[in-house]
């Protein structure tokens, strides 16, 4: 009997538990449903709300005179205005929930759950939730007095738009020339760094690898004043030594092209360098040492060695490659000094997001419609790639 009862004591505990869990949850997924429901708006609705304002411009419509919001309505008012404490009091109620069910910290089942769930949270709050709210935005016409839908407006305005082509040619000729330079460049010279009569190898990778440590924006002021118009910057000094004119470098589409592909080369060739270094250091030295045994010299052992087994590390630094050609902002903002460069020659798809998002009003939900479709866009040429390389889509044999 007394078994029994402590077993029924047992689960009724159990479920006082479960109760307070679920009802945790629900307050934690009340609170932030409140938040997203916001969309960026939170400061102003706790404003209008503290000051007994109209709040018609967030949920539901403007009552009539004489009248006013309902119980419900007036309950939802609360939970989005108080959600930071029933975010709070929900975790607080799932704390005690483990508290009083210690046993499953040492669970072998609940453990996954528990290493995976700060990730599940972060990738829900930091991207889904960003990315559902970017789509809806996207169709909608967002000024200071409020959202209109306006359905494809903003794609159709977006595709008749010139200057978007040019942005679209500027960041895909950038990301085909960086990928083009800095695939092969670091693979030949990490190899070279690696190979034993390399003398000074570490000296060479630590000097490699110094401009990655350099911040992008003093980067991006260096190289604007090397490659600046006046008869005394370095790259006309260097036009100079060969007996030529000195030309404005930032002026001409295939001179910033170039301006901007130089500093992409000498800021991240270190890295890939590293990660193709990374590579060599996994390949076993007995397949060199039969290539010695062969007679192979160290152009046959580079390309009959070691390009076939960094091909992983390849597809690694091009799919980087690729997302950082077609992401790159703020080296042409700074080798330009801002975001509107001659003839827009140095415009790119994020300069042209960031041109309408930020520096024009009432333009946020056309940005929205240019960030969906740079990420389609990379998504596709990503995927692409994957499937020419053989990453994705072909079955082993």
């Amino acid at each position: 009997m007394q078994a029994q009862a402590a077993a029924a004591n047992k689960t009724s505990r159990h479920n006082r538990g479960t109760a307070l869990l679920i009802l945790g949850a629900l307050l934690v997924i009340l609170g932030l449903v409140g938040l997203f429901s916001l969309q960026g708006k939170a400061v102003r609705f706790d404003s209008a709300y503290d000051s007994h304002g109209d709040l018609s411009a967030y949920y539901f419509s403007k009552p009539t005179e004489g009248q006013g919001y309902s119980f419900l309505q007036n309950l939802w008012f609360g939970a989005v205005r108080y959600r930071l404490w029933i975010v709070v009091a929900g975790i607080i109620l799932a704390a005690v929930f483990v508290a009083l069910n210690k046993q499953l910290l040492y669970s072998q089942k609940v453990a996954p759950y528990v290493f995976v769930a700060p990730f599940i949270f972060t990738f829900l709050v930091f991207f889904a939730y960003p990315l559902i709210s970017t789509v809806m935005m996207s169709f909608q016409s967002i000024k200071g007095s409020g959202t209109e839908w306006i359905g494809f407006k903003n794609y159709q305005d977006l595709f008749q738009n010139k200057t978007f082509y040019t942005a679209v040619g500027n960041s895909v000729t950038y990301m085909l020339l960086t990928c083009a330079i800095l695939i092969p460049v670091p693979m030949l010279l990490a190899y070279l760094a690696e190979m034993k009569i390399a003398k000074t190898g570490k000296f060479f990778k630590t000097v490699a690898f110094m401009p990655v440590l350099c911040s992008v924006v003093v980067a991006g002021i260096i190289f604007r004043m090397m490659f600046s118009e006046l008869d005394g910057a370095l790259m006309n000094q260097v036009r100079g030594i060969f007996g030529l004119e000195p030309i404005t470098w930032l002026k001409g589409a295939g001179t910033s092209m170039f301006a901007m592909v130089l500093l992409c080369f000498w800021r991240w060739t270190g890295m890939n360098m590293l990660y193709y270094m990374a590579g060599l250091k996994s390949i076993p030295n007995e397949l060199y040492e039969a290539a010695d045994i062969d007679g192979a010299n160290g152009v046959q052992k580079f390309t009959r060695i070691c390009l076939p087994l960094l091909k992983p590390t390849t597809i690694y630094v091009l799919t980087i490659s690729i997302y950082a050609g077609l992401a790159m902002f703020t080296e042409s903002y700074m080798i330009f000094g801002g975001n509107n460069s001659p003839k827009n020659y140095g415009l790119t798809i994020v300069g042209y997001l960031y041109r309408y998002g930020f520096e024009k009003v009432d333009k946020f939900g056309f940005a929205s419609a240019v960030g969906l479709v740079l990420l389609l866009g990379a998504m596709i040429i990503t995927v692409a790639q994957l499937f020419i390389t053989g990453t994705i889509g072909r079955k082993e044999e």
